[in-house]
């Protein structure tokens, strides 16, 4: 043997019994080709083409680096050498490899260090064909290009630091041939995971959180032949994104069934990913956000071989990592083996679903979360991994993707719930759960469920899965009726029929209202204060879109007496359940709930806490803020040349000018939408807000206050919907008549005045008289109703109303009586209601001359000029 050959022998066994028996390590394959050379790849750096060198006076393997492409310790302290293999799917199988014991290679093997740089270098594994994921097995292999970018925060914190590699004893060595057994100490093979290792690793994950978990068996799934176009582009974002833009947002409302699209997303035959994790967030026990990338890692670790190696590596050297924070947890568990490992990257692309991230407990953890997935996007654009997250339109995630530097990673798929194509497969999912119903029931006939009955559940369903999901889950419950009264039961409820007699767990919407239950106790007490204010408002009639819904989120405000930041504070918690405008869109967009049955819910005190009367509470609230504006603006106001016209008709300048109106959020000029539009708004509010409760004879709403701008700040009454009839009781009232004269309300005006022809809208009527008199005046030819007293022997008192032109026997009465008093005293006065409409009300009281005992009055509304009105007295 020649003697340098005996001396490189002699030095390698040295060494070799020089250290510790060899331990688990990460497993290799052997040498199989002898000039088999690795590849040397391009990190962005200057090429050097130099070999590698140990710093003098320095260890080789820094345990806590392993990305480095160095010789470092295994758990046992022995060097492990990585190594990539430069073409996987021409690797010889696991069976025909050579059994090497750890450290020994063949004695014919020539082995060749390849050249490399100073600077930190990826680990390079080589993995067996079957050991890996059947998905990822089957995907083509390649070495994809290795992104050169510098790293961002927060990954550049957590990558190694430059080490150099030793030469090795055959550095510059060339037409050597080695024969015979050695043992090279650089180098152990291990092929056996630690025990209990995914056990352990399971211990810090989000119990239930996976698609096919037993906790949520069986998960939502969208119905077959619905949601065919959201999930067709889901399917197709996975399938062809590239670069930066590897995150989709799907949102929508609660209840719009995001849940139900990602596991279909996930369960798809037709969904192109070689591996995909999965994390279904919800407050019942799955919300602990900061074990999200455990999770994860666990799930791809479990189906994928070579991962678990590196994770396993890792964990073990550095066990702390499972409690460390979440952005090393992320760069260490899931960036960095996908980044820095040419195998894993070009596994194929790997899916990352993410569901319900709002119901994640904590929001900085959200955010958090994001934020860490856009630095891997936006750092490293050739990662495989793609994700895929849902949530509802919650404040700090909304405001998260709309930075403008975030916009570039992600793509946003909007759930809408009132959109054509959700109503269809709404209506479609109702029509084939009830055909499984009917199927399944022998009480309901061939016919059921009746076409008319299904397009009205679904018309009432609107596109709100959670809505149509809880009428299937009530018609069918077996425990409570047959299919056909529950369904009975439903169509009553959308029918406004209330439900009061039912307990609140068997109400047909039940689902639906443990769901809105949960959103409204996310609430924090003290923001709830006001949020319950701007909720008011939207209920306070009882139904959407009748009495503030239709003023914008900028007026509402100013209503509320409410600063902008104030006001968003208050309804970000609700974002999923209301539609809330932008502040540049605020003067032009209506704050309104995406589906009815949230105002159903908070309404209804029998299946909701909200309040105990919350309709008496909403009109506690309006009166308040009309109050407010009319006492700023006691005189009216006048902004010139603009519209005037509300529900009730049409209002007409007055003298005040409107500027004491005082407002908590001024609209800028360059929206086109200025304060006095907005003091205007309010304004009118105010006056509808009066006549509502004068409409509805509400006392708060029956002063001087609100009777006054009613009378003079008109210009034309709406004849079809103005409170004639509750304005007359109230001025005309015996026991507050004198209060009116008294303020100039009421004024006397000459019986001559009166023109029948000018009369219009219905005549009450009302006679009194006792039981003496020798006949009843009613006439039975009279189609009108009378209201009160009558009989032989009983004194009468009886109301009735009638219109001229209806009544041809008491428009003849009315005439002879009005005539007959004219002609005797025509300069009778008769107590007079003057308005600046010229709509007047009047008084016509008088004993009947005939008996000198029945006391007949008449109350209808006339038409004065304005000359008539100023003849007369009124200053009007």
């Amino acid at each position: 043997m020649p003697s340098c050959l005996r001396c490189c022998l002699s030095f390698l066994h040295s060494r070799r019994s020089g250290l510790p028996s060899p331990n688990s390590s990460l497993a290799g394959p052997s040498d199989d080709a002898a000039n088999t050379v690795p590849p040397r790849l391009d990190f962005g750096f200057a090429s050097t083409s130099r070999p590698l060198r140990a710093a003098p006076g320095k260890d080789v393997f820094h345990p806590s680096t392993p990305v480095n492409q160095v010789d470092h310790p295994n758990s046992a302290g022995n060097p492990v050498v990585e190594r990539m293999v430069h073409d996987f799917d021409s690797q010889p199988s696991q069976a025909s490899w050579p059994v090497i014991p750890s450290g020994i290679a063949q004695s014919n093997a020539t082995q060749t260090v390849p050249d490399t740089h100073d600077f930190p270098q990826p680990i390079f594994l080589a993995s067996p064909s079957d050991h890996t994921y059947s998905e990822y097995h089957s995907a083509p292999q390649s070495v994809p290009a290795i992104p050169s970018q510098p790293p961002i925060y927060p990954f550049d914190q957590y990558l190694p630091q430059p080490q150099r590699r030793s030469q090795g004893m055959f550095y510059g060595a060339h037409d050597l041939n080695v024969t015979g057994t050695f043992v090279d100490a650089s180098v152990t093979y291990n092929d056996t995971p630690t025990n209990h290792f995914m056990e352990k690793l399971l211990e810090k994950t989000i119990p239930g959180a996976e698609f096919d978990s037993s906790d949520r068996d069986p998960p939502p799934r969208c119905q077959p032949g619905t949601r065919l176009a959201i999930l067709e582009r889901c399917l197709h974002f996975i399938h062809t994104c590239e670069g930066k833009r590897k995150m989709r947002w799907v949102v929508g409302a609660a209840g719009v069934g995001k849940t139900a699209v990602m596991q279909s997303v996930v369960e798809s035959l037709e969904l192109q990913a070689s591996c995909h994790a999965s994390v279904f967030f919800s407050v019942n026990g799955r919300s602990d956000g900061t074990k999200v990338f455990i999770t994860i890692s666990y799930q791809i670790a479990a189906k994928f071989k070579l991962y678990r190696q590196l994770v396993e590596r890792m964990i073990v050297g550095d066990p702390a990592l499972l409690r460390a924070s979440m952005a090393k947890q992320f760069f260490k568990l899931i960036a960095e083996p996908f980044i820095h490992n040419p195998q894993l990257n070009g596994a194929g692309r790997i899916l990352i679903v993410i569901d319900g991230l709002d119901e994640c407990s904590n929001p900085r953890t959200q955010q958090e979360i994001l934020r860490l997935i856009f630095d891997l996007c936006i750092t490293y654009p050739s990662s495989p991994l793609i994700w895929l997250i849902a949530s509802r339109p919650e404040q700090n995630i909304t405001s998260f993707f709309a930075r403008a530097d975030v916009m570039p990673v992600y793509e946003k798929e909007e759930i809408e719930v009132d959109s054509d194509d959700a109503r269809a497969d709404v209506g479609r999912f109702l029509r084939d759960e009830l055909k499984k119903i009917k199927e399944a029931s022998d009480s309901v006939d061939q016919w059921w469920p009746e076409e008319r009955d299904l397009w009205k559940l679904a018309d009432a369903s609107g596109g709100l899965f959670a809505y149509a999901q809880a009428v299937v889950r009530y018609i069918g419950d077996s425990t409570i009726a047959s299919p056909a009264s529950q369904l009975s039961d439903v169509l009553n409820l959308i029918d406004d029929h209330s439900m009061t007699d039912v307990p609140p767990e068997d109400h047909p919407m039940a689902f639906l209202d443990a769901l809105y239950a949960r959103i409204l106790s996310k609430v924090p007490p003290k923001i709830m204060i006001n949020a319950r204010r701007i909720l008011l408002t939207l209920v306070s009639d009882g139904q959407v879109g009748w009495r503030l819904v239709p003023t914008n989120f900028l007026v509402l405000c100013n209503w509320l007496g409410m600063t902008p930041d104030e006001a968003y504070a208050n309804v970000n918690h609700l974002r999923c359940v209301l539609q809330i405008p932008t502040r540049d869109a605020a003067h032009r967009e209506c704050l309104q709930p995406f589906h009815k049955s949230f105002i159903d819910y908070i309404s209804d005190s029998t299946r909701s806490s909200f309040s105990p009367n919350v309709r008496y509470e909403a009109r506690q609230l309006m009166a308040q803020c009309a109050f407010r504006v009319l006492n700023e603006a006691p005189d009216g106001i006048d902004f010139g040349d603009v519209n005037y016209e509300v529900r009730y008709g049409t209002m007409r300048g007055g003298l005040g000018t409107g500027d004491k109106i005082s407002l908590t959020w001024q609209a800028g000029a360059e929206n086109g939408w200025d304060d006095n539009e907005t003091r205007l708004s309010m304004y009118k509010l105010a006056i509808k807000e009066v006549i509502d409760g004068m409409q509805r004879r509400d006392s708060a709403f029956q002063s001087k206050l609100c009777v006054r701008p009613l009378i003079t700040l008109f210009e034309e009454y709406s004849h079809y919907v103005f409170p004639f009839d509750q304005l007359r009781e109230l001025v005309f009232d015996k026991s507050r008549r004198h209060e009116f004269m008294k303020l100039g309300i009421l004024n006397q005006m000459p019986l001559k005045a009166i023109v029948i022809s000018t009369v219009f809208h219905e005549i009450q009527l009302q006679f009194r008289c006792r039981a003496t008199t020798p006949s009843d005046p009613w006439n039975s030819s009279c189609k009108h109703k009378r209201r009160g007293k009558w009989g032989e022997r009983d004194d009468q008192d009886w109301t009735t109303s009638f219109q001229l032109g209806r009544c041809k026997f008491c428009k003849t009465r009315l005439q002879h009586q009005l005539g007959n008093w004219k002609t005797r005293s025509p300069y009778h006065t008769v107590l007079t209601l003057f308005t600046s409409t010229g709509d007047c009300c009047v008084e016509f009281q008088f004993v009947d001359p005939d008996d000198g005992m029945s006391d007949w009055t008449y109350w209808f509304w006339l038409e004065l000029s304005s000359e008539e009105r100023n003849k007369y007295g009124s200053t009007l």
